[in-house]
């Protein structure tokens, strides 16, 4: 009788137990309504976030699974200026079990976005060093990273970060490393340790023989060392190398042999630049400007006239050749240059600004300061 009962007692238990497991089963299967996710990822296409947001709240009200959801909703409230907020929801996310590693990379980057909405470098780099430990080959962490070390001016660790986009890239070349070698050179050279600061730059030009300003700065270090010569060297051989760049030392350069005593030397700089590049308008007007000051107004002329017909959009030389009317009397030639300048007014000479931010400057920098995106500057 006992055994019967203890029988019987066992089957009402497998019974119940087949029950709740029937119907966690049948609730785990039920579909579940997808038209507020849609909703939502439709408003987001569309631009209207808010509604998107509304959506997304609906979504996890009854599914409080959808991480994609979760994620969304902080990524829009990152956008409307809540970034604190946006990280607190993605901070919640990682403290949950069964997460994928998809959706643990999808976390991250979500945080790395708060973290730099907030100015917080120093955890969007750990959060982003993180990713790229998961995944060596993710291009966006790499280049979120590259941006963090930039804004840190953390030049040495964003040369290795560089070095591995161009290895993802399949580059062989190293002349992209250049410029960040470049400005691992520059503090050096703030601080005044031009002998340091030249050996880095040095590194550079080995790097890529065109990267200008490595030839710039050591110019200038031998400059403040009081060592023209060597000055003067660097910038020639600059000349040679990247003509297309020389109008950004023609001028020091003219300096520095005037100071030496060698003035006459540009003249032969600037037709070995034309050689090279035969429609370099600096190296017209210096050209031009060196005829002008010798006395030799109708070479000098013919050299303005010149860069007037190869750069009609540009102003300067239009400026140069009616000082040379004024000095030689020509009233009806100055007359036509007047008004020739008065229809170019508006042109602004040699406007570069910043190909991410948009930031401009009158002359050529390698790191924007707004923004500080690198070599970004275009004309």
């Amino acid at each position: 009788m006992d055994t019967i009962i203890i029988i019987f007692l066992l089957a009402v238990i497998a019974l119940i137990l087949l029950y709740f497991l029937y119907d966690r089963y049948k609730r785990e299967r039920k579909s579940k309504d997808p038209t507020a996710y849609m909703e939502g990822l439709r408003a987001l296409l569309d631009g209207h976030e808010e509604y998107a947001f509304s959506r997304f709240r609906d979504v996890i009200a009854e599914d409080s699974e959808n991480i994609d959801a979760y994620i969304r909703i902080g990524n829009i409230l990152r956008k409307y200026g809540k970034p604190d907020k946006a990280l607190q929801v993605h901070k919640d996310l990682t403290l949950r079990h069964g997460l994928s590693g998809k959706e643990k990379q999808r976390i991250l980057k979500a945080m790395v976005e708060d973290f730099i909405s907030l100015n917080d470098d120093e955890s969007a780099s750990a959060a982003l060093k993180e990713l790229l430990s998961g995944d060596g080959s993710d291009r966006w962490a790499a280049e979120k990273l590259l941006d963090v070390y930039a804004r840190e001016n953390d030049w040495e660790a964003a040369y290795g970060v560089k070095e591995t986009l161009l290895r993802l890239d399949g580059s062989k070349s190293k002349a992209g490393l250049a410029i960040y070698k470049f400005l691992q050179g520059i503090r050096h050279f703030e601080d005044k340790d031009y002998h340091k600061a030249r050996l880095i730059f040095k590194e550079a030009i080995n790097l890529d023989s065109a990267c200008t300003p490595a030839y710039i700065y050591i110019g200038d270090s031998y400059l403040a060392e009081n060592r023209l010569e060597d000055a003067a060297n660097i910038w020639r051989k600059m000349t040679k190398t990247i003509p297309n760049e020389s109008h950004h030392v023609l001028g020091r350069l003219k300096k520095v042999l005037f100071d030496l005593g060698r003035f006459g030397e540009i003249e032969t700089v600037c037709n070995d630049i034309l050689i090279s590049s035969p429609k370099n308008i600096d190296a017209r007007l210096t050209l031009a400007d060196y005829h002008f000051k010798k006395g030799e107004h109708d070479i000098a002329a013919e050299h303005l006239n010149t860069a007037i017909d190869e750069h009609p959009e540009s102003h300067i030389p239009v400026l140069e050749l009616a000082k040379i009317c004024l000095v030689t009397g020509e009233k009806k030639k100055l007359n036509n240059l007047i008004n020739r300048l008065e229809e170019q007014r508006d042109l602004s000479e040699h406007q570069y600004h910043c190909s991410r931010c948009g930031h401009k400057v009158k002359s050529k920098l390698w790191l924007c300061p707004s923004c500080k995106a690198v070599d970004s500057f275009v004309i």
